[in-house]
């Protein structure tokens, strides 16, 4: 081979390796997409039910203060969406469940009313960390007929924990929905 092809060659090679680089450097430095919600005031969310799935939110209670009011959170849980009702009969659990961080206490309203199969109980994880869970017993919604269940989680900060030590303390609450088709009789 002549001298000049081997240089042609070597100049192709260097050239190929330098593309290969620079596109395996974009593809590190590209922004990936991501999505969360925060909240530092009062939401009002809708969990759809439409299909057999998971859904979940996160609440950070960052700005929360002691006080004699109470903090509500509102949402919603309906098998109506944009026109579109659910063609199968549907069944819901809710589960709601927070850090242990602050002297909080919670209370849940179900359309205004208080709920009777309503459990709320601390655990401690796997790594020692303590939660608290609550959950509501399964609920239902009959296929073609609109429904829509509308949630309040009440959440108290009493006034006599103003102490230094509460300062800076972030509390989570995480809202889970779990839907699957069901037979209602």
């Amino acid at each position: 081979m002549p001298k000049k092809s081997i240089i042609l060659l070597k100049k192709v090679i260097v050239l190929i390796i330098c593309l290969l680089i620079v596109i395996r450097i974009i593809t590190l430095i590209m922004a990936r997409y991501e999505s969360s919600s925060n909240s530092e005031a009062n939401i009002d969310t809708a969990f759809y039910i439409l299909n057999d799935d998971y859904q979940q939110m996160t609440l950070n209670l960052d700005s929360i203060i002691p006080g004699s009011e109470p903090y509500t959170y509102t949402f919603s849980i309906s098998n109506e969406k944009d026109g579109h009702i659910t063609e199968t009969d549907m069944e819901y659990n809710l589960k709601i469940r927070t850090t242990t961080n602050l002297p909080l206490t919670y209370q849940l309203l179900e359309n205004e009313n208080t709920i009777d199969d309503f459990t709320n109980e601390v655990n401690k994880d796997e790594d020692g960390t303590y939660f608290r869970t609550m959950k509501v017993g399964p609920r239902y919604y009959k296929h073609s007929i609109s429904g829509t269940n509308t949630y309040k989680l009440i959440v108290n900060f009493p006034e006599d924990f103003t102490d230094i030590n509460y300062q800076d303390i972030i509390e989570l609450i995480e809202i889970s929905v779990t839907s699957t088709q069901t037979i209602i009789q």
